[in-house]
């Protein structure tokens, strides 16, 4: 998802053509879960001021009462009252995804821990306060399951270099020398962390080890690898994607990319039962407590209930709007949700069910966005709107920082929005994406998937109350770039050898230019529209005057994976893998005034001028999500801003020119204080 030159090239001027708009969007109005706490300024990193959105869903524990859900995500733990909804905690001092939890078994303690994320922490429910943390030796190793021992005295972790730690939890220390067993896709823990299963990386095997003795029991062969079926398979869809025990450890359930479901007896090693019927892959799987019944949610957004004594399906469950990313069962007790499955998708929400009737019983809650691909302010400022990876868009309050409106598509969008771009007016949004089965690594960012096909592009006016004006039959299917004008006036489209602008209010093609192959994957213009520039991984940056129609002549043969123009339109900054160049922009081309030297960035780069020019925002990832300062005058560093957990995928400041808006691949938006920045930044440079 990261996406040839010669002197003034001719351009095609076409007869007139104009953009037609169909279909529309059903806007919904969201309803308050309360809060006992303000949680968009929990946590925050300095500078921030607030975060909007709760960060992507990776997994789901209930209390041992049932009365509590903890809810690991992209950004935290948020723990939730299940019988009135509401959210009493955030925890954030994990610099990562949360991807490991387990409660005590007298509810009184969570423990919790994830990717890139070297330390577990444990957590007093009673107080909603950190009680000790626990540090792995490896500074970039990741705990991936965790659970208590019987007593509670004992915590046991499983690691990405594949140790397994008992941990004294009144000592915060090793109880015993760790134990490895290797490299692993997948790993679940038993309750009482006795007993762990590993889906081998090969697809095919899962290995279930005694965790105390360090010792394998069994090895479970099932689970089909496409690749070694014939020679047109896919290798890609092979993976063992979930694994889960019931609570004693004796029944193990395991869900493929093979489409099936698979439950395993640990104690003699005798496979139970197959169950078929996903038509997507299968990415979470649950049990009962009792091993009568098994949960299995996949890709194509559906949840199925089997049987175990009759190996047949009991229930289809059909309501998210997205990848299924966890199941869990309530505990059978005096919750009003006593025994109930709960699922938290890809789509945001998590929903109770009756396993047995197959009714949803409530939305418990919004807001988990998956991804944030746009974010744009409004004219006035007083609310930001941002897209997430579906196409979904929120409309937020800037005064009460909560949603005020989320529009839906109500058919033929996409699984996966690649290009997503709104206008700098938040009027306009256009989308064009990809259908098929999208999968969320469960251990770290990103995606993996196997599209089917690509949509048309979509154009919403999202200030018409999210009517959707529709396709276009103008622009084609295979458009691999988007980008309004900063005047919001017009839309520009690459095709694979073309590039189209349109004018948002006629529909009118306003030209089109030639291009050929090979050619970059992003647009960008300049702040007054006179300029438009290419570029991408895939091929060396080229500008063309929007007036003339005319290209520069090229000015370097690097490739760039990122580009921005300085407000004023006379400097044009370029990210390359480990550095930055400045170009002075003349009518008579483009002449290098500066390189800045930074750190490799093979991921994600997002460039933005601040507001008076002064200073480069330089985006990145490289194993850690930074946002780079640079001192446009002098290239030097002026510090870094961070706080979100994956990839930033944009950059935009608020009209006022106070407020700096970032959305990321954790799901959030976080709103930073611009003139305080600016202000440290200058008061620092002053002291030097």
């Amino acid at each position: 998802m990261h996406k040839k030159r010669s002197n003034h090239k001719g351009v095609d001027l076409m007869k007139t053509k104009r953009l037609f708009f169909i279909s529309f969007l059903l806007p919904v109005v969201l309803f308050s879960t309360g809060f006992a706490q303000d949680t968009t300024e929990v946590g925050l990193p300095e500078g921030a001021i607030a975060r909007l959105g709760k960060g992507g869903i990776n997994l789901m524990r209930f209390s041992p009462d049932g009365t509590r859900l903890a809810v690991g995500t992209d950004v935290g733990v948020w723990l939730y009252d299940v019988p009135n909804g509401k959210e009493t905690a955030l925890f954030t001092e994990h610099t990562a995804q949360v991807n490991a939890l387990a409660f005590s078994k007298d509810g009184k303690m969570l423990a919790s821990s994830g990717y890139t994320n070297p330390v577990i922490q444990l957590w007093d429910l009673d107080t909603l306060s950190k009680l000790s943390s626990f540090t792995l030796a490896a500074r970039h190793d990741s705990v991936t399951v965790v659970a208590f021992s019987d007593d509670s005295t004992t915590l046991v972790s499983l690691d990405t270099l594949g140790d397994i730690i008992y941990w004294g939890v009144n000592t915060s220390s090793k109880v015993s020398d760790a134990k490895n067993i290797g490299s692993y896709e997948v790993a679940a823990l038993s309750e009482n962390g006795s007993i762990l299963a590993i889906g081998d990386k090969d697809g095919e095997k899962i290995h279930v080890w005694e965790t105390a003795e360090g010792r394998k029991r069994v090895t479970f062969r099932g689970h089909v690898n496409f690749f070694k079926e014939g020679p047109d398979a896919d290798e890609k869809e092979a993976d063992i994607r979930a694994l889960a025990f019931t609570p004693d450890g004796k029944m193990l359930a395991s869900g493929s990319e093979d489409k099936t479901v698979q439950l395993w007896n640990t104690q003699n090693g005798a496979k139970i039962a197959t169950f078929k019927g996903h038509e997507g892959w299968v990415t979470t799987v649950a049990l009962t407590a009792d091993g009568g019944t098994v949960a299995s949610g996949d890709t194509d957004r559906v949840i199925k209930i089997w049987d175990v004594d009759t190996e047949r399906e009991h229930a289809m469950l059909i309501g998210h709007k997205n990848t299924i990313n966890a199941l869990t069962f309530a505990p059978e007790g005096a919750s009003p949700y006593s025994g109930c499955l709960a699922s938290g998708s890809a789509d945001g929400t998590i929903r109770f069910w009756d396993p047995k009737t197959g009714r949803e019983l409530a939305t418990f809650t919004t807001g988990h966005t998956e991804w944030v691909k746009a974010v744009a302010f409004s004219k006035d400022g007083a609310t930001l709107t941002s897209a997430g990876h579906n196409g979904n868009v929120d409309v937020w309050s800037l005064m009460t920082r909560r949603e005020l409106i989320t529009f839906t598509a109500t058919a033929g969008h996409s699984d996966l929005v690649e290009f997503a771009v709104f206008s700098p007016d938040s009027r306009f949004f256009a989308t064009q994406g990809y259908s098929g089965p999208i999968a969320f690594d469960a251990y770290g960012w990103g995606v993996r998937y196997s599209f089917k096909g690509g949509s048309s592009v979509q154009l919403w006016n999202v200030g018409a109350n999210g009517e959707l004006r529709g396709t276009s039959p103008q622009i084609a299917d295979t458009t691999e770039a988007l980008n309004f004008s900063p005047d919001s006036k017009m839309l520009a489209t690459r095709g694979p050898k073309n590039i189209q602008a349109w004018h948002m209010e006629t529909g009118i093609e306003l030209f089109h230019i030639n291009t050929g192959n090979p050619f970059p994957r992003q647009l960008m213009f300049s702040s007054d529209s006179a300029l438009l520039a290419a570029y991408g991984p895939h091929g060396i940056p080229r500008v063309w005057d929007t007036g003339t129609r005319s290209e520069f002549p090229t000015f370097t043969t690097e490739r760039a994976k990122s580009l921005a123009f300085s407000p004023d339109g006379t400097t044009l900054a370029l990210g390359h893998r480990n550095s930055i160049t400045l170009w002075n922009v003349a009518k008579t081309g483009m002449q290098e005034r500066k390189m800045i030297h930074s750190n490799i960035r093979p991921f994600n780069h997002v460039l933005l001028f601040s507001p008076d020019g002064k200073i480069l925002l330089d985006a990145y990832w490289s194993g850690r999500s930074s946002l780079q300062l640079w001192a446009v005058d002098t290239g030097r560093s002026l510090g870094v801003l961070s706080g979100h957990t994956e990839p930033i995928e944009t950059l935009v400041f608020s009209p006022d020119e106070k407020t700096l808006a970032s959305g990321s691949q954790d799901g959030t938006v976080l709103l930073w204080d611009w003139n305080s920045i600016a202000v440290n930044i200058k008061d620092t440079q002053d002291s030097r």
